[in-house]
């Protein structure tokens, strides 16, 4: 899925191409690819692209007329970006952190920044950005906790293990499976609010009586790197009405044959700041700012409409 907490995946939205995410979840598209602003900011350096969605399941094409309906007068003119520092670990530190989660046994060090250890209870795999658990604990009969339990025990099971990280939010449950029983929960850092990637985060799956089966951290330090300067929100609005921002569009499975063109209205209301991921892993990311519009789509020759979001790059000296 897309939004705030979408699994891991490739990202990028080729040009004149739609992308779509999971029925389940709604669906993103481009309708072409948005150009490099102009203007260089007086503030700070150029930094990558930043990373939106590229999940296009169904295929979907969309031939969209837009029009705003809202007001520009609150969006900011500048906001922070964050770099994201990648904890560094050693044989001793994966050691340590095993010890905690119940692991016994010797660290394997793979090369190039990656770890494993694997005991009898579970396996514990670190790599660049990237640490997974996964348990062997015996999966007990039971039900599985409602949401709100699902993730003040994956709040305590980080803080018991002390892998909670300081400037964690609260949580949310991402999903609910019946067969087999599994709750997922995700974490993500307090700040920047409305985060559109994945990264940072921290899934937790749970089985019945909320024990931990499997936990991956996807975690960064955010470090503050400057204060950018926004392309002008009416620039940015100009890039959804002429077909060239990235979109998000829950239309539901079925309701067209892959590959179909969709045209219609869509008439936004609401824009916002959000934030994504920009830059290689391996190399410095940051999460950047990045318009989000909202509003609602009506297809030619339907009577439903269904929510609709574009985005569009904020920052003016992005690649």
């Amino acid at each position: 899925m897309f939004s705030r907490l979408q699994w891991s995946g490739p990202r990028w939205l080729l040009m004149s191409c739609v992308m779509l995410t999971t029925a389940t979840f709604g669906q993103a598209a481009a309708q072409e690819s948005t150009p490099a602003p102009p203007g260089d900011s007086e503030i700070t350096s150029q930094l990558p692209a930043a990373d939106l969605p590229t999940m296009n399941e169904q295929g979907y094409l969309f031939e969209l007329e837009s029009s705003w309906t809202g007001s520009f007068e609150t969006v900011p003119s500048e906001a922070p970006v964050y770099r994201l520092d990648v904890p560094a670990h050693d044989a001793a530190s994966v050691e340590a952190i095993a010890s905690r989660l119940g692991i016994e046994g010797t660290v394997e060090d793979q090369g190039s920044g990656s770890f494993a250890i694997e005991g009898e209870s579970g396996t514990y795999f670190v790599t660049g950005g990237l640490a997974q658990y996964l348990s062997r604990a015996e999966i007990p009969e039971g039900d599985l906790p409602n949401d709100e339990q699902a993730v003040a025990f994956a709040r305590e099971w980080l803080r018991q293990t002390e892998l909670l990280p300081a400037d964690a939010g609260d949580g949310v449950v991402l999903e609910r499976v019946e067969e087999p029983a599994r709750v997922i929960v995700a974490i993500e850092p307090i700040r920047p609010e409305n985060l559109l990637s994945t990264y940072p985060s921290i899934t937790i799956i749970m089985g019945p009586d909320a024990v931990v089966l499997e936990a991956s951290f996807r975690w960064s330090d955010l470090n503050t790197a400057d204060t950018y300067s926004l392309r002008p929100v009416d620039t940015a609005w100009t890039e959804v009405a002429e077909k060239r921002s990235y979109l998000e569009v829950g239309v539901p499975a079925g309701f067209a044959d892959p590959g179909t063109t969709i045209t219609g209205q869509a008439v936004y209301d609401q824009v916002s700041i959000g934030y994504t991921v920009s830059g290689i892993p391996g190399e410095t990311q940051y999460l950047q700012p990045v318009y989000v519009f909202t509003g609602s789509l009506t297809p030619e020759g339907s009577s439903e409409s269904f929510p609709i979001t574009a985005y569009v790059p904020a920052l003016v000296n992005s690649q």
